[in-house]
């Protein structure tokens, strides 16, 4: 089975707006007034060191529905960037493309209510549980610095992910060519992979999406980096 990562589309023309970022804008100011918003914000938020080993508490939480709005001449897709951004949850998604993906083989995820001013169908912000970067087999992984355009790749053999912290302190802009994960998430139709900041889908699974028209997906089938399970 083969996988490729997928983003949300960033063209004007599906979109419909030229920021090329998002579609929709939370109104915070509404949210303020519940009072689980600060355990939620708190919890996805960049200084929470700790959260990707607590992921599984997610399901603990007493989430606020996310009050947002559509950007002017903005279109709605099942897929949309949305501003300010909740870290490590990107993107919103239709009911639409929830169903459809809950008849696949997931793991373990979370959804969380999204309202869009004006729009009657339902919206989620979704987390699917992630592979922390201390759990990539790096000594079968392929790290690279440099472009192939620029004809300066080169390739680095690193052991263990204490090695890879020290490597990317050093080499920033590094990135993965090949990422090897457990065999265990093999069959997976969604892994999220900490180390990437992204999704890799099945290819079973895109190509369903496609055929049941589901709109804003940017999928990288030329440049997404390979999984192999190990």
């Amino acid at each position: 089975m083969r996988y490729y990562q997928v983003s949300v589309s960033s063209e004007p023309k599906i979109i419909g707006v030229k920021n090329g970022i998002y579609q929709i804008e939370i109104d915070e100011k509404r949210i303020l007034q519940n009072t689980d918003y600060d355990e939620f914000k708190s919890f996805f938020n960049y200084n929470n060191k700790d959260f990707w080993n607590s992921q599984d508490e997610i399901k603990f939480l007493n989430a606020p529905v996310i009050r947002s709005k559509l950007l002017k001449r903005a279109k709605l897709t099942d897929i949309m960037g949305y501003a300010p951004e909740y870290c490590f949850l990107s993107n919103i998604y239709s009911d639409k493309f929830l169903k459809i993906i809950k008849e696949h083989n997931l793991g373990n995820y979370y959804s969380f209510d999204v309202d869009i001013d004006g729009i009657m169908d339902k919206y989620f912000l979704l987390f699917f549980k992630t592979i922390k970067s201390d759990e990539i087999n790096f000594e079968k992984s392929l790290i690279v610095t440099g472009h192939k355009i620029l004809n300066n790749l080169k390739y680095y053999n690193i052991k263990n992910y204490f090695e890879f912290r020290t490597f990317l302190f050093d080499n920033p802009l590094a990135t993965f060519e090949k990422i090897a994960i457990s065999k265990e998430h093999y069959g997976k139709d969604i892994i999220s992979i900490q180390a990437t900041g992204g999704h890799f889908y099945s290819e079973k699974l895109i190509d369903f999406l496609l055929d049941c028209g589901i709109t804003g997906l940017q999928i990288s089938y030329k440049n997404s980096i390979v999984l192999e399970f190990v």
